[in-house]
């Protein structure tokens, strides 16, 4: 992705464009370059004129030709650079969903195989082609891996770039597999990753929560642990200062109120998953509410910010920014999505959320690096015009390059860790990109920096007579 110091990617934002950071600090400094040649030959030529000598007049008009030329010439790449960035941005566009349909294209072919293997062999043939598939992508996973551990001489399979990109295809491709198996799949298919069909994401997601998982909604505590005075963020990386652990007493959620009267709006930042225990007792942020969230039903951890919110008093045609990490990112484009709040944005931290699309009148960021495992469990990014109005902020991390963990839940996965995540978002607002600076614009009402008021609520579940989700279908969600 990126070749400069910070790695910081920006991609989508309704164009197919890709800048690196050192991509735009070169071309800004080209520009101040051809600006200070400019003056410089400008003053030389007014100087030649004055001069006394043939000599001296002919130093001085080759020097005003060789200041020309490198103005021209600092034009002239500063272009090119930003011509190169743009070109990259949609050849590799291009390729991620070339990469995605011949995904889906082996995806499928495997099904086919499986259904024909079993009609002449019964039910040795899925194991051959289940075996042999098995086979291929573990000699792939140990090639790869050795081949890391030499270049890094470190072995830490979940963060390899590549196996994660792959992971993201599998993944995307599940579907298309089943299609493949029941002779269904078509054409259109191969180039549409439809989370919500009848074989994708969401329902396998829900039919792993209700056979492995305990289910979601059983009553919730939510109860406001603090309130105090505090000022409103002036950046967008004060955005994720702002963001709670939801392992400290205070809480999962915290709500801030800029403004009052009819100028009230409200910043609303969610915690990530607190506990990935199977059965979690009191927790609401717990797997199985990631777990729901993907499958988009009705989750513990998403309930708990609606009564939060409402609790605090956030009237539905009130601006709202929610801003999450993780499970607190797919929260967030879940109320965004079905909450019935006006979301005035949307800020997501290293969320599983690439295949939720929005409506286009809500600004979307979306900040990931490519060693983070938790955005692959979303699958590949939803691709066409819904997902270009997506920004995303992308950064590589290299080894040993994440910085000090910021939250025992993440020492394992630096990657995922928000103070990394800081660091990139810090990295692309300051490198003046035009599409981060049109987001901050576009939710700028909440970058004020002016005195507001906030509160922090903690969620438990009280009881463990739960009611049980829906499984089948795209069963209508409860209103709330």
């Amino acid at each position: 992705m990126s070749d400069g110091p910070d790695g910081a990617t920006v991609s989508g934002g309704g164009t197919i464009a890709v800048e690196t950071v050192a991509m735009v600090e070169a071309a800004q400094r080209l520009a101040w370059s051809e600006q200070r040649l400019g003056e410089l030959a400008a003053r030389t030529g007014a100087c030649i004129p004055t001069l006394t000598g043939a000599v001296r007049r002919a130093r001085a008009e080759e020097a005003l030709a060789l200041l020309v030329r490198a103005r021209e010439r600092a034009a002239a790449v500063g272009g090119a650079l930003t011509l190169a960035s743009r070109r990259y941005g949609s050849i590799e566009h291009a390729v991620l969903d070339l990469q995605r349909g011949l995904a889906a294209a082996l995806a499928a072919a495997t099904g086919g195989a499986m259904r024909a293997l079993t009609a002449v062999l019964g039910p040795l043939g899925p194991v051959i082609v289940v075996g042999a598939a098995g086979e291929a992508a573990g000699a792939f996973f140990l090639l790869r891996t050795a081949q890391r551990a030499i270049e890094t001489g470190r072995i830490a399979p979940q963060a390899d770039p590549v196996l994660l990109r792959g992971l993201a295809l599998v993944l995307s491709s599940l579907d298309d597999g089943v299609r493949g198996a029941l002779l269904v799949e078509t054409p259109a298919d191969l180039v549409r990753d439809d989370p919500a069909g009848p074989f994708g994401r969401e329902r396998t997601a829900a039919l792993l929560a209700a056979l492995l998982l305990h289910p979601a909604g059983a009553p919730l505590s939510v109860v406001r642990t603090e309130q105090r005075a505090t000022r409103s963020p002036h950046r967008l990386v004060d955005l994720l200062d702002r963001l709670p652990d939801g392992g400290e007493p205070a809480g999962q959620v915290r709500i801030e109120q800029l403004g009052s009267g009819s100028d009230r709006r409200w910043i609303v930042s969610i915690a990530g998953t607190v506990t990935f225990a199977r059965d979690s007792d009191d927790e609401p942020f717990d797997l199985a509410s990631d777990v729901l969230g993907v499958a988009h039903r009705p989750s513990d951890s998403e309930r708990a910010v609606l009564v939060a919110m409402r609790r605090a008093g956030i009237g539905s045609d009130e601006p709202v920014l929610l801003v999450g990490h993780s499970q607190g990112a797919l929260d967030a484009v879940r109320v965004a999505q079905d909450g019935g709040y006006r979301v005035g944005g949307v800020v997501q931290v290293g969320g599983p959320t690439g295949q939720i699309v929005l409506p286009p009148d809500v600004p979307v960021l979306a900040v990931e690096h490519d060693e983070d495992l938790v955005p692959v469990l979303g699958g590949t990014a939803a691709s066409g015009s819904a997902g270009l109005r997506r920004l995303v902020v992308e950064r590589s991390l290299p080894d040993g390059g994440f910085g000090v963990a910021t939250s025992p839940a993440t020492a394992s996965f630096p990657a995922h860790d928000l103070g990394a995540y800081r660091r990139t978002l810090e990295a692309a607002e300051a490198s003046g990109d035009a599409r981060v600076v049109a987001f901050s614009a576009a939710v700028g009402r909440f970058l004020d920096g002016e005195r507001s008021t906030t509160t922090r609520w903690r969620a438990r579940r009280i009881s463990s007579d739960p009611v049980p989700p829906a499984v089948g279908g795209a069963a209508p969600r409860p209103s709330r």
